[in-house]
């Protein structure tokens, strides 16, 4: 009986593999979904599990995992991801290699927008970036503010936005855009103090108090998971951020870490972390690179919180977690 409550919750993930999609399908198992995991090569790992299997029983979990190899250009393949599943979360995208951008991020975008009438999807997230704002004049930033997007990865993310932002009939459709996101594999901003070599206290000087809009891929994930019961009939867009939190800076983080370190915890008190005024930075990089943002912009995530969710790490549980995973400090 409860298999059979499994089969009628089928998840599809793109990017299975990626920092946030792994973790989505790990929240859906977790949940009791069967899910279908994309990937494109059978060497990576799954969250730490092998994916040579075609089925996964995952510890702790209640539901099945089904991993699909593939490229997400390929419709043949997309179709059989797709059938008859209830929902579907977009995390594959090309970040490196400019001359595959449009191809997978942009035109294998269109290929699932194209099936998911057939196939039965009834909730599509997708995976977008904070980048597709590119440069901004504005102090705070949020979901009505203009995309200017720079690079070719921004653009193309931007453009393949912009047709999920149409719609799907009978299907709800959500647009996050994360802003940096880091995990144990990937630090971020936390790598500074991780390290601590003299080029990173010189940085730290130099840029420490610009936002370093550290995001968990933990947090982004449950923002997908969680918009699946609150998302509307008309498409959405959240950024997904902790930049309300004033210690999401360069040297806030360094000092959060620092703290952590030494005492295990993350008080705050004490002498901030020495660094230049802010707009030394964005002199430095206007001169030296033409037009560029400030460092103290903000991208909010506002909208995402009055729809009631919760960040269940925030800034210093991503700290936390980076840490622990890393096991950089004995707990």
């Amino acid at each position: 009986m409860i298999v059979e409550e499994w089969k009628k919750r089928i998840a599809c993930v793109t990017g299975a593999s990626g920092m946030v999609g792994s973790r989505i399908v790990q929240s859906l198992l977790q949940q009791g979904y069967t899910v279908r995991a994309l990937t494109r090569r059978k060497d990576l790992t799954l969250s730490g599990v092998d994916m040579s299997e075609q089925r996964l029983r995952r510890p702790r979990c209640m539901g099945l995992c089904d991993m699909h190899y593939g490229d997400i250009r390929d419709e043949s393949v997309l179709k059989s991801f797709l059938n008859q599943a209830n929902i579907l979360f977009h995390c594959a995208a090309e970040l490196k290699d400019e001359s595959r951008m449009w191809d997978v991020n942009v035109a294998g975008t269109e290929n699932l927008l194209r099936l998911i009438p057939g196939a039965g999807i009834t909730y599509f997230c997708y995976l977008s970036s904070a980048g597709v704002v590119g440069k901004t004049e504005r102090p705070i930033v949020d979901e009505t503010s203009p995309c200017n997007p720079r690079n070719m990865y921004e653009r193309t993310k931007w453009e393949a936005e912009k047709r999920v932002a149409k719609g799907v009939n009978g299907c709800c459709v959500v647009v996050l855009r994360p802003t940096n996101v880091i995990d144990e594999r990937r630090s971020g901003a936390l790598v500074l103090p991780m390290r601590s070599g003299w080029a990173d206290y010189l940085k730290i000087l130099l840029k420490g108090g610009e936002n370093a809009h550290v995001i968990h891929a933990d947090d982004v994930a449950a923002a997908a998971l969680y918009l699946i019961s609150h998302a509307s009939e008309n498409p959405q867009c959240f950024f997904v951020s902790c930049d309300h939190e004033p210690m999401n800076t360069f040297a806030g983080i360094w000092k959060l870490y620092k703290n952590f370190e030494r005492a295990g915890s993350f008080d705050e008190s004490g002498p901030m972390v020495v660094h230049l005024p802010v707009a030394f930075p964005h002199m430095l990089r206007t001169v030296m690179r033409g037009a560029s943002n400030r460092g103290d912009t903000v991208y909010s995530s506002k909208k995402l919180l009055r729809h009631g969710f919760v960040f269940p790490l925030g800034l210093k549980g991503a700290i936390r977690q980076v840490i622990e995973e890393r096991g950089k400090v004995t707990l």
